[in-house]
């Protein structure tokens, strides 16, 4: 198996986040001119002069080529990575981009434990805040790409079993009476029970549909995190840890489980991947 370098790592994570930045313009060209990712207009787009907007579709299109040139090159490096090769390439949902940013900004040597990767990735309780004047304490980037393009990308390819985790988990919350505290929505700052408040204390079943969806969504990212450390200490030959529920509280979440990564392959028909509970365990 040929041995990703560190100098080619950073090479990667060069071209991924340049890949971003350059998808990020298209997209915003793609707003002024109303226009979804395939070119087509949004409905509802008003009738311009198309001749006078010609030099910024140009300049889209030539983004756009040069996406599909960068994403090449990035699927080209990382489907040399024993990550992808032995897991990422089974998850549905998770593609060469993706996984290019998982392998470059996550380093499994530096922790032991699923949750170094849990609070790295800014989803760590009492760690995913930014705090004025002292340096951020998590990988802004990373956490963005997880939450953001990741989850969707599970929810949108009903991937299993983490879509699965996001379901059961927001049906728990519409069901809960446990409080938790909120950012109030800017028109109901106005409202005169909470006279210019800014947070909320508010059961979880009360609160707003779009808090508990990103809760779900943090909640299934984790999930995945837990799998990603199991798989990867595995591959690396490194000692793997039960979870802290497992370790600590005496709490098992499903069956136990031993397969060796190098051999796990998914049905074609069914796409499924097994979830992996336990490797070689130490503690």
């Amino acid at each position: 198996m040929k041995t990703i370098t560190q100098e080619q790592l950073r090479s990667i994570d060069i071209n991924v986040r340049a890949y971003y930045d350059y998808q990020a313009e298209r997209t915003a060209i793609d707003g002024r001119l109303g226009k979804k990712k395939d070119g087509r207009f949004k409905k509802g787009t008003p009738e311009r002069d198309e001749y006078m907007l010609l030099a910024l579709q140009n300049r889209r299109d030539e983004i756009f080529m040069f996406e599909e040139v960068m994403e090449k090159e990035i699927t080209k490096s990382v489907q040399e990575h024993p990550l992808w090769i032995y897991f990422l390439k089974n998850v549905k949902g998770c593609g060469p981009v993706m996984a290019g940013v998982i392998i470059t900004q996550f380093d499994i040597h530096k922790a032991p434990m699923a949750s170094n990767l849990v609070s790295f990735a800014g989803l760590a309780p009492g760690k995913d805040k930014k705090i004025k004047g002292k340096k951020c304490s998590f990988n802004q980037f990373l956490r963005a790409k997880l939450c953001g393009v990741l989850g969707s990308c599970f929810l949108q390819c009903k991937s299993v079993p983490y879509s699965g985790y996001y379901y059961e988990y927001k049906t728990r919350l519409e069901n809960s009476d446990r409080e938790t505290e909120e950012w109030l929505y800017k028109e109901d700052r106005k409202k005169k029970e909470y006279n210019g408040m800014k947070t909320r204390t508010v059961k979880w079943k009360d609160g707003y549909v779009d808090h508990r969806h990103k809760a779900a969504i943090r909640k299934m990212i984790k999930m995945f995190l837990q799998d990603l450390y199991v798989a990867w200490r595995e591959i690396e030959g490194l000692p793997v840890r039960k979870s802290y529920a497992e370790e600590y509280l005496g709490k098992k979440h499903g069956e136990v489980v031993n397969v060796d990564f190098r051999k796990a392959t998914v049905p074609e028909k069914t796409n499924k991947f097994v979830r992996i509970k336990k490797a070689k365990v130490i503690g």
